[in-house]
């Protein structure tokens, strides 16, 4: 078996890979930018940046699973996979709790003006003690795009500090019935969290008349997909006071470049991408990758968990 490799694996996950074949690594996630023996490739690895898309999985005629350490799968071609009965392997749930402190992390940065504080005093103001209009969390509204394992796991986070904490899901209408219920929250929300993967159905899903249906002063956080929001209401919305302050661990753009107006604006709170890769976390999602598409490999049982049978 051959494994090309697109990103590397925590160090564990890249071992096991290693005692079950040959590994091969692309100098970029790009694969199509190199020479590469794709004839040999039996699995193609890949994390956020890689692009599995149908031209590459084409190229590899003795392909026999695609996987995607993390839960995201936007940058796998799932539909050319389906059609070539290319099994899907990924790594849901597993990055739950490190994405849920990282939300809580955003919420209390921005309410608790924690950034700022620390900046200020590393610049030797310690007298924005006494403008830091910090707020607290407690009896704050939250409201949850989404009910998936992330969601959850962040509503027992905030419902422990004593936030009310409301979870808006599809309930089996597809995206306008997740808008439906969202609308009958949005005018009381202190801070609305996005826990929905990104698709054609949702591109912009955070647009002008969203933002404008929120409760003044509201904050938005922004851990799922950069692509679920319009930018440029976004700049606008904070421009205006509207929206207090947008907290993000995804952009539209990864990198963003460095005149993005979301990134330079006072109020924001941007992360790179880290939600989920804490030293725990990231070796579990790469051992529970590794372990699976080695198991597809050898003709063995994967965890039923690590298959993608398509969207619910």
């Amino acid at each position: 078996m051959t494994i090309l490799m697109l990103e590397t694996l925590d160090t564990a996950g890249m071992a096991l890979l290693g005692e079950a074949g040959e590994v091969i690594h692309s100098p970029t996630p790009n694969a199509h930018d190199h020479s590469l023996p794709f004839d040999k490739v039996t699995a193609i690895i890949t994390r956020g940046l890689g692009k599995l898309d149908r031209p590459l999985l084409e190229k590899c005629p003795n392909l026999k699973v695609i996987a995607r350490c993390g839960a995201g799968l936007n940058n796998l071609d799932t539909v050319a996979a389906k059609a070539m009965n290319i099994p899907v392997v990924f790594a849901p749930g597993i990055n739950a709790t490190a994405v849920a402190e990282h939300v809580l992390m955003l919420i209390m940065m921005i309410l608790r003006k924690g950034f700022r504080a620390v900046t200020e005093v590393k610049n030797s103001n310690w007298q924005y003690r006494n403008d830091m209009q910090s707020d607290d969390l407690c009896g704050k509204k939250v409201t949850l795009v989404g009910t998936g394992n992330i969601a959850r796991k962040v509503a027992e986070y905030t419902s422990a500090l004593s936030m009310e904490t409301v979870m808006c899901g599809r309930e089996g209408r597809g995206m306008q019935g997740l808008r439906d219920n969202l609308e009958t929250h949005l005018a009381t929300t202190d801070v609305l969290s996005l826990h929905i993967p990104a698709d054609n159905d949702n591109d912009l899903f955070v647009d002008a008349i969203l933002l404008n249906n929120l409760k003044p002063g509201a904050i938005v956080i922004n851990t799922a997909r950069g692509s679920l929001i319009d930018e440029l209401a976004m700049v606008n919305a904070l421009n205006d006071g509207h929206i207090a302050a947008y907290g993000a661990d995804v952009m539209t753009t990864q990198p963003p470049p460095a005149d993005n107006a979301l990134i330079n604006h006072p109020n924001t709170v941007v992360t790179p991408h880290a939600a989920a890769l804490t030293k725990r976390t990231y070796q579990e999602m790469s051992i529970f990758t590794a372990l699976n598409v080695v198991s597809i490999l050898s003709g063995s049982t994967p965890d039923k968990l690590s298959i993608y049978h398509g969207a619910a």
